[in-house]
C-alpha cells in the first residue's frame, strides 16, 4: 500500500493543484490554457526523459542544459544553409556531447558529476564563442520548419505531440526491451548486473548518448519555437528537469522510477508556474475595462 501511495502521490498532487487553481481562476481549466501549459512543458518533458534514462543507470547529466543550448545554436546557425541539414546537425551536436560524457564515465572512469560538469563548461563556452554572446536569429525559414514549433495538428500543438511521442517511445524502451531492463538493473546494482553478464560500460555509454540526443532534440525544438537561439539558451532548465524527475519518483541512487511519473512531475511544475502567473497578474481596473470596451 505504501508503494502504491508513493507511486500515485505526484498524480494526486497534480489533480489537487488543478482543482485548486481552477477554483482560484476560471480561466485555468480553459482548453486554450491547458494547451499552453502542455506546450510550455514540452521542452522540459523531453529533457527530463533523457535525465531519467541516465539517473536510472546510477548516473547524472549536468550538461543537459548546455547540450540544449549548443543544439539550438547549431540549428540557428545552419538553418540559413539548409533547414533539414540544420536539424540533423543539431541532433548530431547533442549526440557528440553525449558520446563524450559516456566515454569519460564508462571507459575513463570519471565520476558522472565531474565529467558532466566539465562538458557543461566546455559546451557552454563553445556556444558563447560561436554566437559571440549575441542572439542568433533564424531568418526566412521554410513553412514546414516554422510549423514544427508553432503549428497544430487539429487542436493540438505539434510540440506537445513530439514530447508525447518521445515519452511513449522511451516508456516502451524502458519496460519492454532488454536494454531498458538492463539499464534499470545497472542502477539497482551495477556489480550484480556485471556478474550476470550485462555489458555495463556499453549500456552506460549508450544511455549518455541517448540523453545527449534527447537534449539535442529539445534544443532544436526550442530554437524553432523561438525562431533563434541565445548564448544562455537552456541555462535554467537543468534544475527544473532534476526537480521533475525527483518529483516523478525517480531515485537519485538509480534503478527506481517510471516515465509516466516523470511526466506527471513535469506537468505539476508547469501547472504551478502557470497558476502562480495567473493568480499574481494584476486584474484590469474599472477604467481599463471601460476603455477596452469602448475601443472594441
Amino acid at each position: 500500500m505504501l508503494a502504491l501511495g508513493l507511486r500515485w502521490s505526484n498524480v494526486l498532487a497534480l489533480l489537487t493543484l488543478i482543482i485548486v487553481a481552477s477554483l482560484l481562476s476560471p480561466y485555468f481549466f480553459d482548453l486554450r490554457n491547458i494547451m499552453n501549459v502542455l506546450r510550455g512543458a514540452s521542452v522540459l518533458c523531453i529533457v527530463a526523459v533523457g535525465m531519467t534514462l541516465v539517473i536510472l543507470s546510477r548516473g547524472v547529466d549536468l550538461s543537459a542544459g548546455s547540450i540544449l543550448g549548443m543544439s539550438g545554436a547549431t540549428l540557428a546557425l545552419m538553418a540559413a544553409i539548409d533547414a533539414k541539414f540544420a536539424i540533423a546537425a543539431a541532433l548530431g551536436a547533442g549526440v557528440a556531447v553525449g558520446l563524450a560524457n559516456g566515454v569519460l564515465i564508462a571507459y575513463l572512469g570519471l565520476q558522472p558529476f565531474i565529467a558532466t560538469v566539465a562538458t557543461l563548461i566546455a559546451t557552454r563556452g563553445l556556444v558563447y564563442i560561436v554566437s559571440d554572446g549575441a542572439n542568433i536569429i533564424v531568418r526566412d525559414p521554410p513553412a514546414w520548419f516554422e510549423a514544427i514549433g508553432s503549428g497544430h495538428l487539429g487542436p493540438v500543438p505539434i510540440p506537445i505531440l513530439i514530447a508525447a511521442t518521445v515519452v511513449a517511445v522511451f516508456i516502451f524502451v524502458l519496460t519492454q526491451t532488454p536494454f531498458g531492463r538492463h539499464v534499470t538493473m545497472i542502477g539497482g546494482n551495477p556489480v550484480a548486473a556485471f556478474r550476470a553478464g550485462i555489458k555495463v560500460d556499453r549500456l552506460v555509454l549508450i544511455s549518455f548518448i541517448l540523453a545527449g540526443a534527447i537534449a539535442g532534440l529539445a534544443g532544436w525544438l526550442l530554437a524553432i519555437r523561438t525562431s533563434g537561439a541565445t548564448a544562455n539558451l537552456g541555462t535554467g532548465l537543468l534544475f527544473n528537469a532534476f526537480a521533475a524527475v525527483v518529483i516523478g519518483g525517480v531515485s537519485l541512487k538509480g534503478g527506481v522510477g517510471t516515465l509516466p511519473g516523470v511526466y506527471a512531475g513535469v506537468l505539476l511544475l508547469s501547472s504551478i508556474n502557470t497558476a502562480m502567473r495567473m493568480n499574481t497578474a494584476t486584474p484590469p481596473s474599472r477604467t481599463q475595462r471601460t476603455s477596452w470596451k469602448i475601443s472594441k
